[in-house]
């Protein structure tokens, strides 16, 4: 019949073994990491020549003092007007189906350049002109475009 085990015997880890593995792990990291580590401290270097760094620990001293000037500056009319009004563009975007929305950006950079390029020349316009670019297909299919559009948003006026 076995013995029952009377004494156990603790291995206790000292503080300084504790501290000791401790830095044998961060060397063994550090080893991994090299070339981030590397890339980092180079990229902290660049941020203290530009003068960034300064910045950025002024900015962390006086966080109070920035946190209250952005929120006073965020709370005037006009900036929570802006808000609300890229808030109601965006969402007026994100109905618009994205291959249409292309096609009508080029459409509308052509017409800037062709616009431009009409009024370089210094032409006048006469009715005989008008009456003949209603004959013009590019023309046409504008001016079929354009009033469609009006008429959608007359129906939502």
């Amino acid at each position: 019949m076995a013995q029952p085990t009377t004494k156990i015997k603790r291995i206790e880890i000292t503080e300084q073994d504790e501290k000791r593995r401790s830095l044998q792990e961060l060397q063994e990291s550090v080893a991994d990491h090299q070339e981030a580590l590397q890339s980092l401290l180079t990229l902290i270097q660049d941020l203290e020549s530009s003068g960034v760094l300064e910045i950025l620990h002024a900015l962390l001293n006086s966080k109070e003092k920035v946190a209250s000037i952005a929120l006073e500056q965020i709370l005037k009319p006009s900036v929570l007007n802006t808000i609300k009004n890229a808030m109601t563009a965006m969402g007026v975007v994100s109905k618009i189906d994205p291959e249409q929305l292309g096609v009508l950006m080029e459409a509308f950079i052509a017409g800037l350049h062709q616009g431009q390029k009409s009024l370089e020349s210094n032409q006048r316009v006469s009715m005989f002109n008008l009456v003949k670019a209603f004959r013009d297909p590019g023309v046409n299919r504008a001016l079929t475009f354009m009033l469609g559009l009006l008429q959608g948003l007359g129906q939502k006026l």
